[in-house]
């Protein structure tokens, strides 16, 4: 059996939107850079252009989300959803590469 991605991402937006223990520690602006950057796969970059800070700060913000719900969920949890974030970060990275040897190869 093959889970389909976009049910997993189905899944996630419901329990990080529905976890009481969740909202209980991250405010809503938390919630909602978990939401876009995990759910809905956006890069830092385009996060930080969104809010309009430097990527480099955007990324701090995600690591300091990730430890609170380390602390306050485990561990576990938190390191699945880093996980996640740096399989984002080289699907979009890899793609770029791919676009690069398209265009060198032409």
């Amino acid at each position: 059996m093959r889970i389909d991605k976009s049910d997993i991402n189905v899944f996630l937006a419901l329990w990080i939107k529905s976890d009481p223990e969740l909202w209980g520690e991250l405010r809503d602006i938390q919630i909602k850079l978990l939401l876009q950057r995990i759910v809905k796969e956006k890069t830092f970059a385009e996060l930080a252009q969104e809010y309009q800070v430097c990527e480099t700060k955007l990324r701090q913000i995600f690591n300091a989300i990730l430890k609170r719900i380390e602390l306050s969920l485990g561990r576990d949890v938190a390191v699945h959803l880093a996980k996640i974030s740096r399989l984002i970060e080289r699907k979009t990275v890899m793609r770029i590469e791919s676009d690069f040897n398209q265009i060198f190869l032409n």
